[in-house]
């Protein structure tokens, strides 16, 4: 046992922290409280053991597969389909856009939308959520100014009967690494 919390402490994880991350990798639902368990999750985001979509890093799954006294390594549950949708409407605010639609279309109309974009598009789960989250964060800036909502952004039907997806585009922006804010910041401190 002291091993187990001298290797935490080395790592600068709290035992909640570990057991949230280890719920995450393996998909089962954790037995701490919601208040708890939210706040354990923002820590491991911050600490860049998760990422925004609350997947696992390779941060953390080393730290998993080193855990003292385990043998063998951590195998992180596959994504499926209706967890990666429901992550992906929950990245929509809540309510209506400025148009009046609704950010968040009915889950059942997503499926179908996805069905239709994996079938013309190749791009994993891990990509269409950062790249949904990126998207979402553009138009955040501007209160959601001409944003599409959750249906259209997948794919939306042109006049001429041919589809466009908004969400290839910016799961290019992502592959191509455009997301990343190079741009140089100059700080002063000030006493």
């Amino acid at each position: 046992m002291k091993e187990l919390f001298e290797y935490l402490a080395l790592k600068e994880i709290s035992p909640n922290a570990l057991y949230a991350l280890w719920c995450v990798a393996t998909k089962t639902k954790s037995a701490l409280k919601n208040n708890v368990i939210h706040t354990e999750l923002r820590v491991l985001v911050n600490d860049d053991l998760l990422d925004s979509t609350y997947t696992i890093t390779a941060k953390g799954m080393a730290i998993l597969n080193n855990i003292p006294g385990i043998t063998g390594s951590i195998t992180v549950a596959q994504e499926d389909t209706e967890d990666a949708v429901t992550k992906f409407l929950n990245i929509f605010p809540k309510g209506k856009l400025p148009s009046g639609k609704a950010a968040r279309v009915n889950k059942k109309n997503i499926e179908e939308a996805f069905k239709w974009f994996h079938k013309n598009y190749t791009y994993d789960w891990d990509t269409i959520l950062r790249a949904t989250w990126y998207y979402i964060e553009t138009y955040e800036k501007a209160n959601y100014m001409y944003m599409k909502n959750s249906q259209y952004f997948i794919r939306k039907q042109n006049t001429d009967k041919s589809w466009d997806s908004e969400l290839a585009n910016y799961c290019e922006i992502i592959i191509n690494g455009e997301d990343e804010d190079t741009s140089t910041h100059f700080t002063d401190k000030v006493v």
